[in-house]
């Protein structure tokens, strides 16, 4: 008599096995969506920081041109840098994001005369 009720360890092995499979393709997948989440997170964050740097420089009537100077944002180093180009006044930031590696994001504007 043929007993059929239960599962086989072969069952039990290619259903582990798969479900190891989905784990293992899973973990890394949302690790990396994690970390580009905060890489745009920063970035985000950083250039509206920097936008609003640069405002003071195109609304002042002599800015003090060029200037650089490190600030302390979100426990991240990041270096502010405004020079004149081109009858333009160009700001970058700089910074170390979170896949250790350094960013560098620019935006130009027309001063005001």
């Amino acid at each position: 008599m043929k007993n059929n009720k239960g599962f086989t360890l072969i069952e039990v092995l290619v259903a582990f096995s798969i479900i190891f499979m989905i784990a293992t393709t899973l973990v890394p997948i949302a690790t990396t969506l994690n970390t580009e989440l905060e890489v745009l997170s920063q970035r985000r964050m950083l250039t509206n920081r920097l936008h609003d740097e640069l405002q003071d420089y195109l609304w002042d009537s002599e800015p003090a041109i060029p200037k650089t100077y490190t600030e302390r944002i979100n426990k991240k180093e990041v270096l502010f840098h405004f020079n004149l180009e081109n009858r333009l006044i160009k700001g970058c930031a700089e910074w170390q994001n979170v896949k250790q590696s350094i960013e560098k994001y620019c935006l130009y504007g027309y001063p005001q005369e």
